[in-house]
């Protein structure tokens, strides 16, 4: 009777009333049609029920991944693995979050790459890397010495988080349009980069050969967009130019693939043009290939032990030369607080073997090297393998190389008068060792 009841009107006469009171009548309703009221009522019903069974929905969702997460500790995890099914259903779990609690899309291609990355970033070495296959690409092309693109340096600026600009390359398409050392780089196309990887950066600097790139730079404080074309760069990694009385000066500027044909020239450019003193210039050089740096050293060392490395299970590598290309010259090597990695390689040889002489200030402190270890897919990883030796058994791993003459660079003439203070200095030392 009660669901009829909310349904039906009922009309009532007094008489009838009493006999209701005094329980002597039997009431007889009749459905005359729901009100307007009741129709609304019913509606209102009606949307709640509907409101509440979504709600009710998404928080089933929340309190089944709560308790799928809470029950990963309950799993046992074989041993030798970390894909145990705990942590592939942890996995599925989080991906279900992102998909669907997270406010934009994420492809599964990025989810992937960012566990992959996490996964070696766990290790808490900054040289140890993940990268992927694109990733790999761009790092080949550079280690080649031969890409497509405007033909600059570039670098992350950690007070700011944006990329600077380090250095052009002489006639390059960033020299032709403009872009100098120190430039800031604030936009890519319309991208801002700040606080942009410097991989995703240079992935969107570079392109086909004959594209335009905006740079949208920021130099003395002033914002300015600057347009390139894309060219074919072949990256250079070793300068050399003749110096008066008799001193021959090679810059190093990376320990690439190219470096050591490169160097070998300009060995033989400098014989060919007599000199009687050599400097080495690895200022702001950041390293490069083990063997690139021990290869370099066979051009003008004599026979003996450059460096010998150890890994985690105390197993050690000596790495030698035949003394084959020796130079008996007089030798400076320039060194900052940029040298590292493979630059320490052959300043620490330099220093302990006693063949030359080192002037700049304490180099950065790389005593660390890296094995690149390539992936089925295309990808890689870099791990740090062990660490660097010393002929004397010296590691300079986050201590450096002190110089044996330190001077400064004195920024405001190298600026305004480009006089390099630190290299007159070179120049200074190593005269005096060619006229003793």
């Amino acid at each position: 009777m009660e669901e009829n009841q909310e349904l039906t009107d009922i009309e009532l006469s007094e008489e009838t009333i009493d006999n209701l009171n005094q329980g002597t009548v039997e009431i007889k309703t009749e459905i005359t049609g729901e009100s307007t009221d009741k129709k609304k009522e019913k509606k209102e019903i009606w949307r709640y029920f509907v409101g509440a069974l979504i709600g009710s929905a998404f928080t089933l969702l929340v309190i089944l991944i709560a308790i799928s997460i809470l029950s990963f500790g309950v799993r046992k995890m074989p041993k030798g693995s970390l894909l145990s099914n705990t942590v592939v259903y942890k996995i599925d779990t989080l991906k279900t979050i992102l998909d669907y609690i997270y406010y934009e899309d994420v492809s599964e291609e990025d989810m992937l790459d960012g566990m992959y990355r996490g996964l070696i970033n766990s290790t808490g070495d900054k040289y140890t890397s993940y990268y992927s296959a694109d990733d790999m690409k761009m790092t080949n092309a550079s280690w080649e010495g031969k890409f497509f693109g405007i033909g600059a340096v570039l670098t992350i600026d950690p007070a700011s988080t944006y990329t600077m600009i380090e250095s052009v390359e002489l006639g390059s398409p960033a020299e032709k349009a403009g872009i100098k050392a120190g430039d800031y780089i604030k936009e890519v196309d319309g991208t801002d980069v700040a606080g942009m990887t410097l991989t995703d950066v240079v992935k969107l600097v570079r392109g086909e050969e004959g594209t335009e790139v905006v740079l949208t730079i920021v130099r003395d404080g002033e914002k300015k967009e600057i347009s390139i074309i894309r060219g074919e760069i072949t990256m250079d990694a070793v300068y050399y130019e003749k110096m008066e009385d008799g001193i021959s000066y090679i810059q190093i500027a990376r320990f690439s693939d190219v470096a050591v044909e490169q160097f070998a020239a300009k060995i033989e450019e400098a014989k060919k043009d007599k000199a009687k003193g050599l400097i080495i210039d690895l200022r702001g050089n950041p390293g490069g290939g083990l063997d690139v740096a021990v290869d370099i050293c066979g051009q003008f060392m004599p026979a003996g032990l450059i460096v010998y490395t150890e890994d985690k299970n105390g197993k050690k590598t000596e790495y030698t030369i035949d003394g084959s290309n020796e130079w008996d010259i007089p030798l400076v090597v320039l060194t900052n607080e940029g040298s590292a990695s493979a630059s320490e390689i052959v300043t620490a040889a330099v220093k302990d073997t006693g063949v030359g002489t080192i002037v700049g200030k304490k180099t950065y402190g790389k005593g660390v090297y890296q094995s690149v270890v390539p992936l089925p897919d295309g990808s890689a990883v870099k791990v740090t393998a062990g660490r660097f030796f010393s002929p004397k058994g010296v590691c300079f791993h986050q201590v450096g190389i002190e110089p044996d003459v330190e001077v400064e660079l004195d920024v405001d003439k190298y600026l305004d008068e480009e006089i390099d203070t630190q290299l007159d200095k070179a120049k200074e030392v190593l005269k005096s060792k060619m006229n003793p």
